[in-house]
């Protein structure tokens, strides 16, 4: 695993990281919602940390107050309010207890980037997020993290 870039968003604590991982055959990241083939060769998985406070400092219960995530992809750094998301990720995610009486909630921190639908034709593409709130108010773009294709 080669980690190649971590970023802190003003966000208090949002962090992500871009990290390529050999595929072996395996199947693509968890949790990504991907119907297609599993990729043949590198995998690129964004990882992060969710936020722990509000733009203000408030507390924040990553499981409670955040609803998804916006991944945007651009071929250059410029990201702006006026851009569409690749993509959204839910920010939690539930999966059924061992003894199948209940419901685990756990906090969605990864994306398999190559699931991302008509990404730009480039080798070098921008990556950035914003956290979204149950109440819909989003989080600033985190620091482009540079993503390389090839």
């Amino acid at each position: 695993m080669k980690r190649l870039t971590a970023v802190r968003m003003l966000l208090g604590g949002f962090a992500a990281v871009l990290l390529l991982v050999g595929c072996g055959g395996g199947g693509a990241g968890e949790g990504t919602g991907s119907q297609g083939p599993a990729p043949s060769g590198p995998v690129s998985v964004l990882s992060w940390i969710p936020p722990t406070s509000y733009k203000d400092s408030a507390a924040l219960d990553p499981v409670r107050d955040l609803d998804y995530y916006e991944i945007y992809v651009r071929q250059d750094a410029n990201f702006t309010d006026s851009d569409l998301p690749a993509v959204q990720v839910a920010a939690v995610s539930g999966t059924v207890s061992p003894d199948g009486q209940s419901v685990v909630q756990s906090l969605v921190t990864e994306f398999t980037l190559e699931s991302i639908p008509s990404l730009p034709a480039s080798n070098n593409l921008f990556i950035s997020m914003r956290a979204v709130g149950i109440d819909k108010q989003k989080s600033a773009f985190m620091a482009p993290i540079i993503w390389n294709r090839s």
